[in-house]
């Protein structure tokens, strides 16, 4: 905390801090401290009011409301002073996050009017849209709305608001492309019925009839005025109608091109072929290390064929990658912020990247360094510094934070271990001699 009174990636003491709407903790996977905290906050708070009333202490309430701002639950909030018609809360606009104001309204105002849009509407579509509009639209909302599509940005609570988007558009795809789909969902909504048969283009005009086939018949030859009866000749036998001309190939080839085109429009075939589609640019990602084109292509695949084993091994293998890369954007991000002298905003972007992939020892170690720094949760922290030498036991700084943890936590003994391991990494390392030496005759 600054002599100002403010907290970097918080703000001022007398500032409001307010729980994004709609928020789903479960996916969050909060502790019990960050749960406990965010209880405090309740739907807005300001923040000397909850370190006032958190028992967990101002320091390390601090670091849990910058670990719950790193995940997007609680957002900065700006509240309408008392005598305003109504308190209102504008927290997901006063939210910093990589985006312009423009697309954050944009995303908000969508969000907001999910559960009053139908399908088509969703998508930005007129009832009736066919399924090639619909394709169309899918493809372009999801360049615009899938999270991923902003990997290593700072989104905050517009993550989750993205996520429920995509989702929703998901949803809507899925039920306009398919025949018996659509015709339930459009029975349940009969103003959308009457909309599709209006937007039908009209029924092809009946054909007139042919004319009958004339016969040729042989012309009466003019009367003869004469008494004597005249015998008529019999009627000529009908005359063939000529042969057809041989087809035109150009025509054939035409109607072959028609006729596989409309076999692709098949409900079935068409399906599947974008399922094999999907599959094979999504395992072409993945041989090019692209994690989110692969994570986006197998997720689309997964709502499609959820049944699809294979997919489902892709997809977690693509999301582990993902998240990996995530990983390390935070690391980095921490690295830049305790550097510009911000421990605290580098201590949520450590704690994150440690949650987005455990097996980071570098997120591990940094977490764990610059926790025990801080004075942070002893438990926490000792699990971390152990973490870090577990996955790299080969760099001494690793047993050295371990040994200073351990000396913080009372495990003299357990201290001394990690000192030693360090100086046989590095028998001339200061920092290991000189704990040795006061460890010597300690215990």
């Amino acid at each position: 905390m600054s002599a100002s009174n403010t907290i970097v990636g918080l703000g001022a003491l007398t500032d409001h801090i307010a729980t994004v709407p709609q928020l789903d903790t479960a996916r969050l996977q909060l502790s019990a401290e960050e749960g406990a905290v965010l209880q405090l906050v309740g739907r807005v708070e300001r923040i000397d009011q909850v370190l006032a009333r958190s028992r967990l202490g101002e320091p390390r309430t601090i670091a849990v409301l910058l670990s719950l701002r790193a995940k997007g639950a609680i957002v900065p909030a700006r509240v309408v002073p008392r005598g305003a018609p109504a308190p209102t809360v504008d927290a997901a606009m006063a939210e910093q996050v990589d985006l312009e104001p423009e697309r954050k309204k944009e995303i908000i105002e969508l969000e907001r009017s999910l559960d009053s849009l139908d399908h088509f509407a969703v998508l930005g579509l007129k009832p009736g849209a066919p399924a090639s509009e619909v394709k169309q639209a899918y493809y372009n909302a999801s360049r615009r709305f899938h999270p991923d599509r902003y990997f290593g940005k700072n989104l905050g609570s517009f993550r989750a608001r993205m996520e429920r988007i995509f989702r929703r558009l998901t949803d809507a795809h899925n039920v306009l492309m398919q025949p018996d789909k659509r015709e339930a969902y459009l029975r349940g909504h009969p103003a959308l019925a009457q909309a599709e048969k209006a937007a039908a283009p009209p029924p092809p005009a009946p054909s007139a009839p042919p004319p009958p086939t004339q016969h040729l018949l042989t012309p009466e030859p003019p009367p003869v005025h004469h008494v004597a009866p005249v015998s008529r000749p019999a009627p000529a036998a009908s005359v063939p109608p000529p042969a057809s001309p041989p087809a035109d190939p150009v025509e054939s080839e035409a109607r072959r091109a028609e006729r596989q085109a409309r076999l692709a429009r098949h409900p079935y075939l068409a399906r599947t072929g974008r399922l094999a589609e999907l599959l094979a640019r999504g395992k072409a990602a993945i041989a090019s290390g692209d994690w989110e084109r692969a994570y986006h292509d197998f997720h689309q695949l997964q709502s499609l064929d959820p049944k699809n084993r294979e997919v489902a091994v892709l997809l977690v293998k693509a999301r582990r990658a993902h998240d990996a890369q995530r990983a390390g954007v935070e690391v980095s991000r921490g690295t830049e912020l305790e550097q510009h002298g911000d421990s605290l905003g580098a201590m949520a972007a450590y704690r994150l990247a440690c949650s987005l992939d455990d097996q980071n020892a570098e997120a591990a170690w940094r977490a764990a360094r610059l926790g025990q720094l801080l004075g942070q949760d002893a438990a926490e922290i000792r699990g971390l510094a152990q973490r870090a030498v577990e996955l790299d036991d080969t760099r001494v700084e690793h047993h050295l934070t371990l040994g200073k943890v351990l000396m913080d936590a009372g495990s003299k003994k357990l201290a001394k271990r990690a000192f030693e391991d360090a100086a046989k990494l590095a028998p001339d390392n200061a920092e290991a001699k000189a704990a040795l030496k006061k460890l010597r005759w300690t215990f």
